[in-house]
């Protein structure tokens, strides 16, 4: 058995969780942001998230590549594309340890960075729908407006106007 081709394999995994926890920290820093409204920090944080997403992807076929070989070298079929739990009851102490916990961290940092990203988006959506209703309430847009009820006594039919035109004087 080639060690040092599973020493490989634990360094690129290290290093991969190394990135996927920086995310979860850039993640955390935006959703700091978005509470405390500090729109040049959210912005920052975002582009940092949005690079370091991009390395991960760049990175990731190197992680594929790195457990291909190790499976090839433990006699483990490459079709379909094995994962880091197949490889770990056929690798030696104290790698097998190694690549469980790191398979079991990875998959709990990106549930980690899913969540906390779901609920940034969600934060946001809500604080464009509320923007979006004041604005609206505002210049008196989106209002039903309707005749009340037609001739032979059914309710007439509303119809959306036309956003107003805010006029200020001086």
């Amino acid at each position: 058995m080639d060690i040092t081709r599973v020493q490989s394999l634990c360094e690129i995994l290290d290093s991969h969780l190394a990135r996927y926890q920086k995310l979860v920290d850039y993640v955390a820093q935006e959703k700091k942001c978005l509470l405390e409204l500090d729109l040049d920090g959210l912005f920052l944080s975002s582009k940092l998230k949005e690079e370091l997403a991009k390395d991960i992807q760049n990175n990731i076929n190197q992680l594929v590549e790195a457990i291909s070989d190790t499976a090839l070298m433990l006699g483990l079929p490459l079709t379909p594309q094995p994962l880091l739990t197949d490889l770990v009851p056929r690798l030696p102490k104290p790698f097998d340890n190694r690549v469980n916990d790191g398979s079991i961290r990875l998959e709990r940092l990106k549930n980690n960075i899913l969540r906390e990203n779901e609920a940034n988006r969600s934060f946001v959506e809500e604080a464009l729908r509320l923007v979006n209703e004041s604005v609206n309430i505002l210049t008196g847009a989106n209002q039903l407006k309707g005749d009340g009820y037609n001739q032979d006594g059914s309710p007439g039919q509303k119809k959306l106007t036309l956003p107003a035109k805010l006029s200020r004087q001086v």
